[in-house]
């Protein structure tokens, strides 16, 4: 039996853009909200709204990720798929709530996106012991899964650019994600 490697993918910003659809809906309460690229930091969200409205945001982005107006990043499918023709058991591992299970299944189905499993909390690490691969924008994560000895990955921006050089990688597609991925395994 062939015992495959395991990798840990996140969805926000590594699958695709949330960045974008969250500056819209902060955009509504508040029109001096700055567009995504002068993002420098995870908290930007503090200068436009109330941690209550941050999170009702981040709720209804995912409770409606099935919506066509949330598209995968166009390498997002070969992503995947070439990953699992490479032996890897992708898991997809995202922070939200469990009520957000079934959108989230059918946009990575509706967008054909490989996957072995969904696990959705917020705490990712618990999936660590066992992983070969973690890929993820926020740089604690990565920090993490570095201190666990597993490469550690993610598509770089305004927010994370300052961790870059903190044991884990930065890269500007997933095309460059993965080429890293065949490489260090």
């Amino acid at each position: 039996m062939i015992v495959s490697k395991k990798a840990i993918i996140d969805i926000d910003n590594t699958l695709w853009q949330f960045s974008d659809a969250l500056y819209l809906e902060l955009k509504k309460l508040n029109s001096n909200c700055s567009t995504p690229d002068q993002w420098c930091n995870f908290n930007v969200w503090e200068q436009y709204c109330s941690f209550e409205d941050f999170i009702a945001i981040i709720n209804m982005i995912h409770h409606n990720q099935d919506s066509e107006q949330y598209r995968p990043y166009p390498e997002a499918q070969k992503f995947l798929t070439t990953l699992k023709n490479n032996g890897f058991q992708v898991i997809i591992a995202s922070h939200r709530t469990p009520e957000t299970a079934a959108p989230t299944e059918r946009w990575l189905v509706r967008h054909g996106l490989p996957y072995d499993e969904l696990h959705l909390s917020y705490d990712k690490t618990i999936l660590f012991p066992e992983a070969d691969i973690v890929v993820d924008d926020l740089p604690r994560t990565l920090e993490k899964a570095v201190k666990n000895g597993i490469p550690a990955a993610g598509l770089l921006f305004p927010w994370n650019k300052e961790y870059a050089g903190c044991g884990f990688e930065l890269f500007g597609t997933l095309d460059e994600v993965l080429e890293f991925i065949l490489v260090s395994s």
